[in-house]
């Protein structure tokens, strides 16, 4: 693939979540010129607060507290270091963002660093009710590669109508918060770490603020989504949240976890003028960005493999380790916390920002991917199902072929492995299954930002659209202001809050028929044959997964599981299905059992 493929993708992939770097709260509806009392709390026993005294458009009241510092700024000695906590002390107005973690503005040119180093700040939104009442608490950990992004969002006004508590934060990107380099005692993963401070600083302080640190749901969206599934195998995570809303991401993603690190140490060490841990401390915190240029997005339909810089494991199992096994062998082994979880995904995520890979490429950030005859093979036998598949008249191209591939592997099928692997231990009422297809204009993403990029023509959600349906969307004023225009934005605006409010606070989205979209919405249970989802579009609709029947799911289980698993024979197995694949297509076949049959056959050749 030409060089020149990966342009138009690299800037698609970094702006699929929102970074707002104003410094700035985001706009409100209505806020109070003058200080208001019900937004000055003591917070701790040596502290006192002041935030900002705000009104949904629903004219519920609340408070923002912006910019609240939940650990030392790790900066000198700090860098590459754990946070250390930090309580509150004084008097403080938190009426301001906090500075951004460091990040660049445009990650393929790589130009235009933005945010300072002194970044770990969350906020706080809460509503004005009866005092004494503790409200649920909603924590929002954002998406963005974990290079990009940062707690700041458009708008909360239906959380707080739905009476929750909602905390947004920081945490160290890019190689500040992800570098690893084992001989200089710096492990990674610290912003991984900083989250966890975030959650522990929530339990110690959200009851100032009206929550109750005893009903805390964990929310990540994309690379925080990946994040969030991590901490609930995370022993020290235990306790520090209470439920979990996974929003197209996840752990099993090839870009949630770097396994191939050392490459890319090597090349990192040769651009950067540092040595030993005290001169990485040293140097200014923007050359350490310079030395990281060179390291570029590369999308492609088997691995999205985003940077050096992300999750890895720790090669010394200790107390301070996030984690020493990869997250393929977690996800199967261990128990995970047995609280609610609802995972989510939207109908096209990534497909549509796809539209230039035209041929197979694979990274080696793979366990059973270090052998360039196994890559060559497997990529011999996906070309010639993508040959067959355009041949039969199952895809108009081989491109959409490879789209379609490369949304199955670098999102679809991570999510749907990490639902099965969950309902495995949780129990038979604690887990949910989200898909959001509407396609409207609170979608940011879809109808703004990728106007010139995307094939538009295709109906449905893409990767980050659902957030303009549970926060409040980038463009509020004009839906307000043009209610019958956006009347079904606004309907499903409402109804996706009224579901997620309902998690947070019961750990069911229905706890009994909704009187807004008049569902009963089932937990999602494989062992009992309970596999209904909830599909939301105008109409919110509930549907059976049907992955026996989706070619793409069939190909990549086997995939994966050569990728992933040592005693996988690839070769035998792809050529197994090869031949399966094309008996059926060239005999016109089509009936659900001709692939129930096929489903079968994967089953008993994969171990």
């Amino acid at each position: 693939m030409r060089d020149g493929t990966f342009l138009l993708l690299l800037i698609a992939c970094w702006r699929i979540d929102p970074t707002v770097t104003s410094g700035v709260p985001a706009e409100v509806i209505d806020d109070d010129d003058e200080p208001n009392p019900a937004c000055s709390i003591q917070l701790g026993e040596n502290a006192t607060a002041d935030g900002i005294h705000n009104r949904t458009f629903h004219e519920s009241a609340y408070c923002a507290f912006f910019g609240i510092r939940y650990a030392k700024p790790p900066v000198g000695e700090l860098r590459f270091a754990d946070p250390v906590r930090l309580d509150p002390t004084g008097h403080r107005n938190y009426t301001a963002y906090g500075s951004i973690c460091p990040q660049y503005k445009n990650i393929n040119r790589q130009d235009g660093l933005l945010g300072e180093e002194d970044c770990l700040f969350l906020n706080v939104f809460a509503p004005v009710l009866a005092k004494g009442v503790k409200y649920p608490v909603l924590v929002f950990v954002h998406g963005g590669s974990f290079v990009a992004g940062s707690g700041e969002v458009y708008g909360v006004d239906l959380l707080m109508d739905n009476e929750l508590v909602v905390v947004t934060l920081n945490y160290r990107l890019g190689v500040l918060g992800f570098l690893k380099h084992e001989r200089q005692n710096i492990t990674g993963n610290y912003g991984l770490k900083d989250q966890l401070e975030a959650l522990r600083w929530v339990q110690r302080n959200i009851r100032y603020f009206g929550g109750d640190p005893e009903r805390v749901t964990l929310m990540g969206h994309s690379a925080g989504a990946a994040a969030v599934s991590h901490h609930l195998y995370h022993e020290p995570a235990r306790g520090l949240f209470h439920g979990l809303i996974v929003l197209s991401g996840s752990p099993l993603a090839p870009w949630a976890v770097l396994y191939d690190y050392q490459r890319c140490l090597d090349n990192y060490l040769r651009d950067v003028s540092a040595i030993t841990l005290s001169e990485f401390r040293e140097l200014p915190f923007r050359q350490l960005f310079i030395a990281d240029e060179k390291f570029r997005y590369v999308f492609a339909y088997c691995s999205m493999f985003y940077t050096c810089f992300v999750p890895t494991l720790e090669d010394q199992p200790n107390a301070r380790a996030y984690f020493s096994k990869p997250p393929h062998e977690s996800v199967h082994t261990e128990r995970p916390q047995r609280v609610p979880v609802l995972v989510s995904e939207t109908s096209t995520e990534f497909k549509l920002l796809v539209p230039h890979v035209f041929d197979f490429w694979m990274s080696n950030n793979y366990l059973n991917q270090r052998s360039p005859e196994v890559k060559r093979q497997i990529g011999e036998i996906l070309d010639n199902v993508g040959d067959w598949a355009v041949a039969q008249g199952l895809e108009l191209s081989k491109r959409r072929f490879y789209q379609n591939m490369a949304n199955m592997a670098n999102l679809i099928y991570p999510i749907r492995r990490l639902l099965q692997e969950l309902g495995k231990h949780l129990g038979e009422d604690q887990l949910y299954y989200l898909r959001f297809e509407f396609d409207g204009m609170f979608g940011e993403y879809k109808k703004k930002i990728y106007t010139s990029y995307l094939e538009t023509d295709e109906y449905g959600a893409i990767h980050g659209d659902e957030l303009g349906y549970i926060f409040s969307p980038y463009n509020l004023r004009d839906a307000l202001a043009n209610r019958s225009e956006y009347r079904r934005e606004l309907s499903v605006h409402i109804r996706t809050v009224e579901l997620v409010a309902n998690f947070v606070k019961y750990g069911n989205p229905t706890p009994k028929p909704s009187k807004l979209s008049g569902l009963l919405w089932p937990a999602y249970s494989e062992a009992n044959n309970r596999t209904e989802y909830l599909n939301i579009d105008e109409q919110f609709t509930l549907r059976r997964v049907d992955d026996g029947r989706n070619v793409y799911y069939l190909l990549w289980k086997i995939v994966y599981e050569c990728l992933y698993y040592a005693t996988c024979e690839p070769v035998t197995k792809l050529e197994e299905f090869s031949q399966l694949y094309a008996s059926m297509v060239t005999a016109g076949h089509n009936k659900a059992d001709d692939y129930d049959q096929l489903d079968e056959d994967i089953k008993n050749n994969v171990s």
